[in-house]
């Protein structure tokens, strides 16, 4: 068998073109590129905003990108919260006026934090954390972890509420925002942490 000399130009496979020699700089910049934080979204726009900030964060844009995101379905989610909370009360009002004010309150309040858990989820699922690796658990293991993390958040919502109004004398509306801005960070950090973690 010929042995073929080391002094010979390598060829590509298939091809009667010599491969091009990569030199050790361009290894070295090579592997100094790094992949963004971020995902590239359909508009020019945001994409730029998001190079610029990835940039100046010095590779955070991907976690201010989904906060954002976060933000704005948890809005959409609240909205579903009241809407909720609102017919279940005038339902259970009709239908059974004769039950306890304090169990019609409290089957719309499970009603409403259960379907707008549940839309938190569709919505945040798909778009907000998507690309994070835990994402390639089965959808309805992911669905019982984020129940978990929002649990943990209503809960604390409403220690936060309590103690607020009723121990420091904050007005309850100001209470409940306060606890709902606490239970916002904890359900963002414990879904990074917990949810959406490595398999």
């Amino acid at each position: 068998m010929e042995r073929v000399s080391s002094t010979e130009t390598p060829m590509m496979r298939g091809s009667t073109q010599p491969m091009p020699t990569v030199h050790n700089d361009q290894t070295s910049r090579l592997s100094s590129i790094k992949q963004p934080s971020y995902y590239m979204t359909r508009w020019a726009l945001v994409n730029r905003a998001l190079a610029e900030v990835e940039v100046r964060t010095n590779g955070r844009a991907g976690v201010i990108q989904r906060f954002t995101t976060f933000l704005f379905v948890g809005g959409i989610a609240a909205l579903v919260n009241l809407a909720v909370f609102a017919i279940g009360l005038r339902l259970l009002a009709t239908l059974s006026p004769s039950m306890n004010a304090y169990l019609q309150n409290l089957l719309a309040y499970l009603a409403a934090a259960e379907i707008s858990i549940l839309a938190n989820f569709v919505l945040n699922d798909p778009i907000t954390f998507s690309h994070l690796p835990g994402h390639d658990r089965p959808w309805l293991v992911r669905c019982l972890r984020f129940h978990v993390t929002t649990i943990l958040g209503v809960l604390i919502t409403f220690a936060v509420e309590n103690v607020a109004h009723f121990a420091i004398g904050i007005p309850a509306i100001f209470a409940e925002a306060t606890g709902i801005i606490i239970a916002l960070f904890f359900n963002f950090t414990v879904h990074h942490l917990f949810t959406y973690r490595h398999s």
